[in-house]
């Protein structure tokens, strides 16, 4: 099982905040997966005192989105996802599936059967999704208030993990930082979740 150490920083956190965290590449494709994914994604997680803040890359080749609705199915598009059970003690957890148009999906969910959609704000993430000529970046924050909304507790460590995707991309393809071993394409199986330790100490929740 793959281990990510969130690394602690203060607000504002930028760029070269990020520049400062750990790097987890999402590099494995599932034997299910039509072929073995040709985008390159890395994925960063830093904490505060107050939220995760998160960013994502990936390169910008044949970027695909129709999706601009919420909780509507952007894993049909390009998009990258983390999904997070910050409470070792509960079943459920968090998928975050954004696309490039910045249309989120989230949900409180126990697997892909039973899932819970939210009616949070989502101006709570500040979710920022930035194409250049090279690559496609998205960065969002997950206030801790948020998180104690679903759950009783968050740490010290939890359960996660990041994925790539592309249902109806120019390429279909599938990626996970996590190694996925299931036979059938589901990227809600949170017992191949990777661990995410809090670096330092916990904030006071």
């Amino acid at each position: 099982m793959k281990t990510y150490i969130v690394k602690k920083t203060t607000a504002p956190v930028t760029e070269q905040s990020f520049a400062q965290a750990e790097v987890a590449h999402v590099d494995y494709s599932p034997t299910w997966a039509p072929c073995v994914c040709p985008y390159h994604m890395e994925a960063r997680v830093l904490y505060t005192d107050d939220a995760l803040y998160v960013n994502l890359k990936t390169d910008k080749d044949l970027l695909f989105a129709h999706q601009n609705l919420r909780d509507t199915p952007v894993c049909t598009d390009s998009c990258m996802e983390f999904f997070i059970a910050p409470d070792e003690d509960d079943e459920h957890y968090m998928n975050f599936e954004i696309n490039p148009l910045g249309t989120l999906y989230v949900s409180h969910a126990l697997n892909r059967y039973e899932i819970k959609f939210l009616s949070d704000d989502e101006s709570i993430f500040d979710i920022k999704s930035v194409i250049t000529k090279d690559e496609w970046q998205l960065s969002y924050k997950i206030p801790f208030s948020f998180l104690l909304k679903y759950f009783k507790k968050i740490g010290p460590k939890m359960r996660g993990n990041f994925y790539k995707c592309g249902e109806h991309a120019h390429i279909p393809h599938y990626a996970t930082w996590s190694p996925i071993t299931c036979e059938k394409p589901d990227f809600h199986r949170p017992e191949f979740f990777g661990t995410l330790s809090f670096e330092k100490e916990i904030p006071c929740i």
